[in-house]
């Protein structure tokens, strides 16, 4: 207490005992302020409006007694010393007072006055050191609450341990992390807990940390209560005492849920790995410049090269020349704007020269590191081979192998439906074969076929490689010349009759002479394609009405 702060003392005495005390206290204690108070009410206003530093109390008074003053102080928690004074009533109430803890009686006589300053000293400094202990003890519980509250408000994992390795200390992150209760971890050890995977490496570092080595970033695997596998990292270390640890403390964040996910992300990266290897197709990844970064073992296979042969290679390596154009702008169009479905088909070559084709599709991949485009490449050659086929079938005549009428009325169609160009002339001969009828009755069907054959195989030698030959009926056979004046088509009209005339069909002890009857018409862009189709047929009907054998042009005239 300053020298310069007040001493209040609070005197619920009668006039005859506060005289007394003050006079005995006035010459020898400074700086003492007192109060008197003799009714209940005047007690009550006191005690509640002021901090006093003593009081001084008579056993009995008008309305209230001294048992009064010491049960309300201690009700109400008011620290402060209470002196009784003797002889001021029943000697049962200062047997109650005495009873409460109240141990200061003084006697109303001059002789026992005369050592009260001794008295008030002691018992203000005993007061002023009490006060001091009570707010150093609330300091310390209230520094204890806050740090016990901040470690079980952590997200943290704290414990500590004894030399022995039982737990003196865990904070309720690691009590609910692990699901134990306080009283369960005073019979554990750190063994108890350690996963048996972390069991040697952590007998070793806690010789370590008794020894007042500190560790940082080390891993644990802990066992919850339930078995359940649970990831920590982080620091640990001791408190050392008179040379000596006398117990370890460790901080650890619970990343479990980081390791099983990135175990997860290994397994998912193993999968896709194998699957990327496996895949029966071409897996490849090419950078915006066409270069392979990637290619799977199974598209290196049916390449015809070991993956480390293609990884840095351009792509055009494994491409058709004809095809890479198209192929590689594709790919730009992809990486500069990716549009799903934008598959194509195109012909790759093998490290032997061998061709086939493929279907690509290409993704643009996700992440870091630069641009990836991911190209899935699927053989089709059978398709692309069958589907060829089936054209060629559906455009074809299956026993000469010339085009079918569809595919050569389609052509023709082509041509009556172009632009009108004056300048520019076609025509279109109708053949029928003389005989042919009396070659089939003679030596039937089989015969007819082959001789189609060999008459097929006889006029197609004849033509220029932009003339098309169509069997077009049973023997009947049409030759589309485009760029061809009818002058022209007349003299390769003839070259075809006479090729005809001197061909002699041999089957088995038969030989046999035939003709083909020919009619010629031009044609011209914007004609109707049945009228020059019917044309025709009547121009190839006169020629063999007037003796068979010979040539009849619907029009006469050079042109």
């Amino acid at each position: 207490m300053s020298n310069t702060q007040k001493v209040k003392v609070l005197m619920a005495c009668s006039d005859a005992s506060g005289a007394a005390i003050e006079r005995a206290l006035h010459a020898h204690v400074a700086g003492l302020a007192f109060h008197r108070v003799h009714r209940r009410k005047e007690l009550d206003r006191a005690l509640a409006k002021e901090e006093w530093h003593l009081a001084f109390c008579d056993l009995e008074l008008a309305d209230f007694t001294a048992l009064d003053l010491v049960t309300r102080i201690s009700d109400e928690g008011i620290d402060i010393p209470v002196v009784v004074v003797n002889g001021t009533g029943a000697k049962e109430i200062a047997i109650r007072c005495l009873m409460f803890g109240i141990c200061q009686f003084i006697d109303n006589d001059a002789q026992y006055l005369e050592g009260l300053p001794l008295m008030v000293d002691v018992l203000l400094r005993r007061a002023g050191q009490e006060r001091e202990r009570r707010l150093m003890e609330k300091r310390l519980r209230e520094s204890e609450e806050l740090y016990v509250d901040i470690f079980d408000n952590t997200s943290d994992l704290i414990q500590c341990l004894g030399p022995d390795g039982r737990f003196l200390y865990t904070n309720r992150t690691w009590r609910e992390v692990m699901g134990y209760s306080e009283l369960e971890l005073q019979s554990l050890t750190l063994l108890d807990v350690l996963h048996p995977d972390s069991t040697l490496c952590c007998q070793d570092r806690f010789r370590r940390l008794l020894q007042g080595e500190n560790l940082s970033c080390i891993t644990f695997k802990f066992l919850t209560k339930s078995g359940e596998t649970i990831y920590l990292v982080g620091d640990c270390g001791s408190l050392i005492k008179d040379g000596g640890a006398i117990s370890t403390r460790g901080i650890f964040k619970n990343v479990t849920d980081t390791v099983k996910a990135q175990e997860a992300l290994r397994i998912t990266e193993a999968r896709y790995q194998a699957l990327y290897e496996n895949a029966p197709d071409i897996y490849t990844t090419l950078s915006p410049t066409g270069e392979i970064l990637t290619v799977n073992r199974t598209g290196a296979r049916l390449l015809g090269y070991d993956p480390g042969e293609l990884i840095g290679e351009s792509a055009a390596k494994i491409i058709h020349p004809e095809d890479q154009q198209r192929v590689f702008a594709c790919l730009e169009r992809q990486f500069q704007q990716p549009c799903p479905g934008e598959d194509i088909e195109y012909r790759k070559i093998r490290k032997d020269g061998s061709i086939f084709w493929v279907h690509q599709r290409a993704t643009l991949e996700p992440g870091g590191g630069g641009p990836r485009m991911l190209v899935v490449c699927r053989d089709v050659t059978d398709r692309h081979d069958l589907e060829i086929q089936l054209a060629h079938q559906a455009s074809h005549d299956a026993l000469t192998n010339l085009i079918n009428r569809r595919e050569f009325e389609r052509r023709l169609q082509r041509l009556l439906s172009a632009e009108s160009d004056p300048a520019d002339r076609h025509a279109l001969c109708f053949l029928d074969l003389d005989q042919f009828k009396v070659i089939n009755d003679t030596c039937g069907h089989i015969a007819g076929d082959e001789l189609l054959r060999q008459i097929a195989a006889l006029l197609q030698g004849q033509l220029r490689s932009r003339d098309t030959l169509a069997r077009v009926g049973g023997d009947e056979f049409a030759v589309l010349m485009e760029h061809s004046t009818l002058n022209h088509a007349a003299r390769l009209a003839e070259k075809l009759r006479a090729t005809v005339g001197s061909f002699k069909f041999h089957w088995r002890s038969h030989r046999f002479s035939i003709g083909v009857s020919i009619g010629i018409v031009p044609v011209h862009a914007g004609q109707s394609m049945v009228d020059t189709l019917t044309r025709a047929d009547m121009a190839c009907y006169t020629a063999k009405k007037d003796g068979r054998n010979r040539i009849h042009t619907a029009k006469a005239g050079t042109e």
